[in-house]
């Protein structure tokens, strides 16, 4: 008997380590897959990164920025849902014409970019001035999407607001 208990115990033990060795490997796997989906999005929308030049100033696209300001924003108020990733990417097929890869690619870029910064705030102001100085009449669009994005889990929060209004002042809509 004690023979049997050693051996379940000997095989729980392999059991658990075998476990989370897999849970270690899904996790770097994860990890390596947002890095491959971050570079294809920059070699397909042509972002290069330029010396003493901070990544969200080097975005040249309107649209990656304004992705970037949503996730930036959305993001205030703890880790993106799917239902917010989702939201977003029918966000950017509807309003920029783009099909299901390229949209995917741009949640991609935006999420990488506004990670670069500090802070949600800080990716908002920088990414909002590309969107503002590339595509000025964009204001009304990009809090509409704001919005959508934001309340998709339920209301928009306190700081997910200020941000918001930040954006709206941005754009000399408030």
């Amino acid at each position: 008997m004690p023979f049997l208990l050693g051996l379940l115990g000997i095989l729980t033990a392999i059991g658990i380590w075998y476990w989370r060795f897999r849970m270690a490997k899904d996790a770097a796997s994860e990890v390596m897959d947002m890095a491959r989906d971050v570079q294809s999005a920059a070699r397909r929308f042509g972002f290069r990164r330029r010396t003493n030049l901070h990544p969200a100033d080097a975005v040249d696209d309107p649209r990656l920025a304004a992705a970037g300001v949503v996730l930036a924003i959305s993001g205030i108020d703890g880790p993106h849902t799917k239902a917010e990733l989702d939201m977003l990417k029918t966000e950017c097929r509807a309003r920029f014409g783009v099909d299901e890869a390229e949209a995917q690619d741009m949640v991609a870029f935006g999420r990488w970019v506004a990670g670069q910064c500090q802070t949600p705030e800080e990716a908002a102001r920088r990414l909002g001035r590309v969107v503002r100085t590339k595509a000025f009449d964009a204001g009304e669009e990009l809090l509409e999407m704001i919005g959508k994005v934001t309340t998709v889990d339920g209301q928009m929060g306190e700081r997910e607001q200020r941000a918001w209004n930040q954006v709206a002042d941005m754009f000399g809509l408030r």
